[in-house]
């Protein structure tokens, strides 16, 4: 078998009836673009059938009990890809859209998949919308991120950027301090516009406290590094 371009990272737990869907789905994609490609999904220690489920769609299933930003560091250490796509494991990342991720790979270490910019767009609700506008606008102000949408966890990555990265992220606001890293590096990163779905099973796993908790130790560990 021959070494994998892609590697898609998947943090997934407890997402039984969807998993499944979502690597046949990359495996799928990456095929149509004609690129190699392996499939590792982050479990959370899930209580259901996702570990059977990915397994059975081809995917490697990896059990990582540290919380999300552990578990996306761990994938990004174990990924044998040139390049890793990072997308989540409720299918609310369209994967028809990593043409588009793929098409820019060139121009920078890190492609964002954006709702937020023209062409973009989110069906989530109301609170939520709102939250992540606020979050966006307050990083591109506070520490002058270029990227709109620099929470979006629908991503590739040159992985010679990001394999060597340390963090001290706990959780989700591991994408707002990766992408700081590698644009504090010298590195680019551009977006390109995606609509992103509700989940339509399970229950997101962001909690409204330890989120903001997570932004404001990002926020002071890079406040002031120029």
């Amino acid at each position: 078998m021959s070494a994998p371009l892609i590697s898609f990272v998947i943090p997934a737990i407890d997402e039984e009836g969807s998993i499944g869907k979502v690597v046949a789905g990359a495996r799928a994609e990456a095929a149509r673009l004609g690129a190699a490609c392996e499939v590792i999904v982050m479990d959370g220690a899930s209580k259901d059938a996702t570990v059977k489920e990915a397994e059975a769609a081809g995917a490697r299933a990896i059990v990582e009990t540290g919380g999300f930003a552990k578990s996306l560091r761990r994938g990004i250490a174990e990924a044998a890809g040139e390049y890793i796509v990072i997308m989540d494991g409720d299918g609310s990342h369209p994967i028809d859209r990593l043409g588009a991720l793929w098409a820019r790979r060139s121009e920078a270490d890190v492609v964002v998949g954006s709702r937020l910019v023209a062409e973009g767009g989110m069906e989530i609700p109301l609170y939520r919308r709102v939250l992540t506008r606020l979050l966006n606008g307050f990083f591109r102000a506070v520490l002058g991120v270029t990227v709109a949408d620099s929470s979006s966890g629908y991503r590739l990555y040159r992985a010679a950027a990001v394999k060597p990265l340390q963090g001290r992220a706990r959780g989700f606001e591991f994408q707002q301090e990766i992408l700081l890293q590698v644009l504090r590096r010298g590195g680019r990163a551009v977006e390109v516009p995606i609509h992103y779905s509700w989940r339509e099973a399970g229950e997101s796993k962001a909690r409204i406290l330890p989120l903001a908790l997570g932004y404001v130790r990002t926020t002071l560990a890079f406040f002031g590094r120029g």
